[in-house]
């Protein structure tokens, strides 16, 4: 997902007054997005019927943008108007004040069984749990199986082995529709999530830490960069630097590149029937930075958060566990393969049968980072735009990567000053 929300649509988890015991039939609110969510919307009409409720869908846009402003609408007045949201990963630390502490709702065996990654994200500085993963989503790279089978290469571990034999590739097959490597590059969201995950696979860090210092500016840092900037006209088409993720599953499903990095849920669109590239696409964890680096990739998970200002709190509660108890998330794996944020998931024989991409997933998400959207807080969409921007101007040849990072690292230590983070 483009940060991970696609941008043409998203909508509102609602739960309008639902208690236990016999009361009137209470509406709850619950819509989802296009992009298969209607799979936990019938999930919340089963539980929902067995409570003597109903659903009814409330809409409330296209853009994520949208939504988290709602939210924040809403939420800043102290409304009761919203149970239970959906939100996303970058959301918690602008949200998280008005969310409700899940710790004491939860048992910590079930806890236990999380990725702990997710988890951190979730977890606010004063250590809250302000929401629970509905489904999993992070960076992956997909590779062309048969295109590596041609040619006697093995799926490349860091990004180095991937530049050699994408070009080797590049070199015998003679395409020129064929590109090495696509990826994100438009300055948005996406660039983030791209960037921190080359940057973060050298050990260069996530722009600014957990304690909330800037370490965007560093040896580690400049060398992804430099390396990502290479990319472009060699393995990489210039035309990446105005992609978002659409355009490189468009680009891949047609059978015109060797890799790609994309989310977990774009799997689906390549192995459907009528896909050019179906049965012929594996997926594997991002490569390292080498021989010192570390497999990285950049959360992009769901969650559902209950509101501090709800009326229904316990019922809203109830209804967050029962979606993401295992019984549900193993059922949306099946049905729409939104990948599952339990562990133990991982090992069901049935899953593993089903969805081939199970045992890569769970060494990519063993090793997934989270934008500094916690630490940050309100002050995020500020410090991601100034990265992906300086980013992109980098990748673009406007500007060199060390005098780039410095001005880069002084802006956001404006925006720290300013926002007290």
């Amino acid at each position: 997902m483009a940060t991970s929300l696609p941008a043409l649509s998203r909508w509102i988890l609602l739960l309008m007054g639902l208690l236990s015991g016999p009361l009137p039939a209470e509406d709850i609110e619950f819509s989802c997005s296009l992009w298969g969510c209607k799979e936990f919307q019938r999930s919340a009409e089963l539980w929902a019927a067995d409570k003597g409720q109903r659903v009814a869908p409330y809409e409330v846009g296209y853009l994520a943008d949208n939504l988290l402003g709602l939210y924040r609408q809403v939420l800043n007045a102290h409304s009761n108007e919203f149970d239970l949201l959906l939100i996303d990963t970058i959301w918690p630390g602008a949200l998280g004040k008005h969310l409700l502490d899940l710790r004491p709702y939860v048992d910590e065996q079930r806890l236990a069984t999380y990725f702990q990654p997710i988890l951190d994200n979730l977890t606010d500085t004063q250590g809250r749990l302000i929401a629970l993963p509905l489904f999993a989503d992070t960076g992956i790279l997909y590779y062309r199986q048969d295109l590596l089978d041609r040619y006697g290469f093995a799926v490349p571990k860091t990004w180095a082995e991937l530049e050699a034999t994408a070009e080797a590739i590049l070199e015998r097959e003679q395409n020129p529709r064929l590109a090495g490597f696509v990826w994100q590059g438009r300055a948005y969201e996406g660039l983030t999530c791209n960037a921190l995950e080359w940057i973060a696979s050298h050990g260069g860090g996530t722009i600014v830490d957990r304690q909330g210092q800037i370490t965007i500016n560093n040896p580690q840092a400049r060398q992804a960069l430099h390396r990502a900037r290479a990319w472009i006209g060699t393995i990489s088409p210039p035309e990446v630097l105005d992609e978002t993720e659409m355009d490189s599953i468009q680009r891949f499903r047609a059978g015109e590149a060797i890799f790609m990095r994309n989310w977990m849920e774009y799997w689906a669109h390549l192995e459907e029937a009528d896909s050019p590239v179906r049965g012929r696409v594996g997926l594997a964890p991002l490569p390292k930075g080498g021989a010192e680096g570390q497999h990285a990739a950049t959360l992009g998970d769901m969650s559902l958060a209950v509101s501090r200002y709800s009326e229904h709190p316990e019922a809203a509660v109830a209804l967050l566990l029962f979606l993401t108890d295992a019984p549900s998330q193993r059922r949306h794996a099946l049905e729409r393969s939104f990948p599952p944020t339990l562990k133990a998931l991982y090992t069901d024989p049935v899953l593993i049968e089903e969805r081939g991409y199970m045992a890569v997933f769970q060494q990519v998400l063993e090793h997934s980072v989270a934008r500094p959207s916690q630490v940050t807080g309100l002050a995020y969409p500020k410090v991601s735009k100034k990265f992906y921007t300086k980013v992109h101007e980098i990748l673009s040849g406007a500007l060199a990567v060390s005098p780039a990072l410095t001005t880069l690292e002084a802006e956001l230590q404006q925006i720290r000053q300013r926002s007290a983070w």
